[in-house]
């Protein structure tokens, strides 16, 4: 009897050490690698899809912040009247501050979360077609993204996530016989899926 009450007392520390070990609390560390899709709210330019990599600390149990940077990924893209002006490659970095509104409770496994923050977009390896002379500055918006993060054990996790950024491509475009500026709204919204590792 006293060797049974022993076991079952070493089993039931063992699931509480176990669950404990599956909050999310301040101090910890995470890496992200993911697959996504990006769309864009416009016909100009191709939708693609592209990794990403993002890393963050928790600050406290319900808080934390995020910095992400997406694979540098060539999109076609294309004139008012529909002609293939050459490719551009668009790169996005995203500094978001998240909010876990089940962080500290140590039977979730399972995390929503809530991010918003600032999105940097470059493009570069611009390509024109003859006769353009196209260039694209880089822009700053705001980011938004929601998502879930399933435990499959105590230090990894499966990721899925929507993202929302608001990107506008500024283009100034010259050829032999004039020039002009413009800009496109991008928007994308990116859906992603992936896996967490938490330290």
């Amino acid at each position: 009897m006293r060797k049974t009450t022993m076991m079952l007392a070493v089993a039931a520390s063992t699931a509480f050490a176990s669950q404990a070990a599956m909050a999310y609390q301040a101090g910890d560390i995470y890496v992200r690698g993911s697959f996504e899709k990006a769309d864009v709210t416009t016909d100009n330019i191709s939708d693609e899809n592209a990794f990403y990599l993002s890393g963050g600390y928790l600050f406290h149990d319900k808080m934390g912040v995020e910095l992400g940077i997406g694979e540098s990924v060539e999109h076609d893209f294309f004139g008012l009247a529909g002609n293939d002006l050459g490719t551009m490659e668009r790169m996005p970095v995203n500094l978001l501050v998240n909010y876990y509104p089940l962080g500290g409770i140590e039977e979730a496994r399972v995390q929503p979360f809530v991010g918003l923050g600032v999105n940097y977009t470059r493009y570069s390896s611009i390509d024109e077609n003859a006769p353009y002379e196209i260039d694209i500055d880089d822009d700053y918006g705001v980011v938004g993204q929601m998502g879930v993060d399933l435990t499959l054990t105590d230090n990894l996790s499966a990721t899925g996530y929507a993202r929302w950024a608001d990107v506008e491509a500024d283009i100034d475009w010259a050829t032999p016989t004039g020039s002009g500026s413009g800009s496109t709204k991008l928007d994308p919204v990116t859906i992603g899926a992936g896996l967490t590792y938490r330290f």
